[in-house]
């Protein structure tokens, strides 16, 4: 079969050569036309030459100047070997010669967009079910290399495919990596790949067909291209928004079926879809590193800050005994040793709270008797309280047995209580733990008559790092609390003003076999309400 080249004239000499193809050659000024020339007369797409049945075609696409073949104006007519063509001031001429064994397509990086275009214009078509179920994967697979995969089974699917490679380029080393391949042949001697032809696609971002691999110089003798005799080849690359990030390559293998015109399309048409969806990939992982190094950052200095006010603590008691040893005065003894006591209880605290917050588990629910845990809570805390004469009152449930993390629900209860206790300690005053137990749940209240929090906390009250109390809080406590009661299918709510003390309930609802119950009857799971004092 002929093939026909288009060859623009300028100053009576061949200027450029063109190939025609069934997907056709596009002619005008703009820039996104396969043919550009600069010329007034010329429309910004003006018209079109294509292949249709192995015959050449033109096409005036509503230009202002029209088509003239061989000095007559047309609209849409059939080709032959030697017309001239003029458009505007250009001269074209069409040329034949006999079809050769290597034979090849190019589709040129602004005509991917044309017969991308296109394909999604074929309202019968076979190609655009295929793109199709390529985009559908975009909302469905999110992770790359699998995306990847998919894609390849799909081109397997719609072509006659031996063997085929998704190759991406490392954003850093710029070296191709080959996340997704399939053969449906033996690949004992290595993927066929040219780094040739590959490297020529990545550069000038045009696909490119071959039928005879074995014979077209693109392929380079290094590559083993006879040992893994392939004839038919395409090769498309993958164009994210801002850069060529790889490429597909797939071959026919032993098969002599060669491909045509309208795969390379397809191919093309599935490259860019993978392209963009490589660099969607990219760009959330970079967010994903971003968010982790904030997060870190944010942890450490949260860390640091509590660390620093506990080794002040420390080295004040550690003051006091080098004093009383120094001395051999009791009193200084007796000075230090509740600043180091009170030291060690934060370090303790602290670790437990990172301890909860740095792992998500469901919770080991055994009955449990929440009275007594509440109890023992009070019985911990009691020296404190009385120390800066605080009442602690417990108002314990009917029923305290419950099926809880025993572990989890007495941490959260000590996190509340000694908040509680905390914000009595200027003035003294009352703190009350309350447990009551209904057909919905299991209930916790901790009341304080102490400072109250400022209306400021209120919105990020359960974020980690977060605290009311200055230098004496880790800011870990509440976001503790938060996390064990959300394990438990739960929600925590508090109302506070200040002056006027604050209020935390817990609801605990009913999980029968360990499974998280679907309904909270806390209207808000997590909730920090504002409490205008009363004038």
């Amino acid at each position: 079969m002929a093939e026909y080249d288009l060859i623009l004239i300028v100053s009576g000499k061949t200027a450029e050569r063109y190939q025609v193809s069934s997907e056709g050659l596009f002619i005008g000024r703009g820039p996104n036309n396969q043919v550009c020339i600069q010329d007034q007369l010329i429309s910004r797409r003006h018209a079109r030459v294509w292949l249709e049945n192995g015959e050449p075609h033109i096409e005036d696409l509503g230009s202002r100047n029209g088509v003239l073949v061989n000095g007559k104006s047309v609209q849409r007519t059939l080709l032959r070997a030697g017309d001239i063509i003029n458009l505007g001031n250009a001269t074209l001429h069409l040329r034949s010669h006999p079809g050769s064994t290597i034979g090849h397509t190019v589709i040129g990086p602004e005509m991917a967009e044309d017969v991308h275009a296109a394909i999604l214009r074929e309202a019968a078509g076979a190609r655009l079910p295929v793109l199709y179920k390529a985009a559908q994967l975009l909302g469905a697979v999110f992770d790359a290399d699998v995306l990847m995969r998919e894609i390849l089974a799909i081109i397997f699917e719609a072509l006659p495919v031996r063997r085929g490679f998704v190759l991406v380029c490392d954003p850093e080393s710029g070296e191709l990596e080959i996340p997704a391949a399939f053969s449906k042949e033996s690949v004992e001697e290595g993927p066929p790949l040219s780094r040739t032809l590959i490297q020529h696609v990545l550069d000038s971002r045009e696909a490119i067909l071959t039928v005879d691999a074995q014979a077209d110089s693109r392929f380079d003798a290094a590559d083993s291209i006879v040992g893994h005799d392939i004839h038919s080849a395409m090769c498309a690359p993958l164009i994210g928004r801002n850069a060529v990030v790889g490429a597909i390559y797939v071959d026919s293998g032993s098969s002599s079926e060669a491909y045509t015109g309208d795969d390379l399309g397809l191919l093309t048409a599935i490259a860019r879809v993978v392209g963009v969806a490589v660099e969607n990939a990219r760009l959330y992982e970079e967010n994903v590193r971003r968010a982790r190094l904030a997060a870190i950052g944010e942890a450490t200095a949260g860390l640091g800050h509590c660390v620093k006010n506990i080794l002040t603590n420390l080295r004040g008691g550690c003051e006091f005994i080098t004093k009383a040893l120094e001395d051999r005065e009791l009193f200084y003894l007796e000075k230090g040793w509740p600043v180091l006591s009170r030291a060690i209880e934060r370090i303790d605290a602290l670790v437990m709270n990172m301890l909860t917050l740095s792992k998500d588990r469901p919770p080991d629910r055994l009955p449990t008797d929440i009275n007594a845990l509440a109890r023992e809570v009070l019985d911990t805390l009691r020296p404190r309280a009385d120390r800066y004469k605080v009442a602690l009152e417990f108002h314990p449930a009917d029923n305290g047995v419950f099926n809880v993390d025993s572990q989890e629900i007495y941490r959260l209860i000590l996190n509340l209580t000694t908040n509680a206790v905390e914000a009595c300690a200027m003035q003294g005053g009352t703190v009350t733990v309350a447990c009551s137990q209904n057909s919905d749940g299991f209930r916790i209240q901790v009341a304080d008559t102490g400072c109250g929090i400022p209306a400021e906390f209120m919105p990020r009250l359960f974020q980690v790092f977060t605290s009311s109390k200055g230098s004496t809080g880790t800011g870990l406590g509440l976001a503790c609390c938060r996390k064990i009661a959300q394990e438990h299918g739960g929600a925590i709510e508090v109302e506070s003003g200040v002056g006027k003390g604050s209020v935390f309930s817990v609801f605990l609802p009913h999980a029968p076999n360990g499974e998280k119950p679907s309904r909270m009857p806390l209207g808000r799971p997590v909730t920090a309400i504002a409490v205008n004092p009363k004038t």
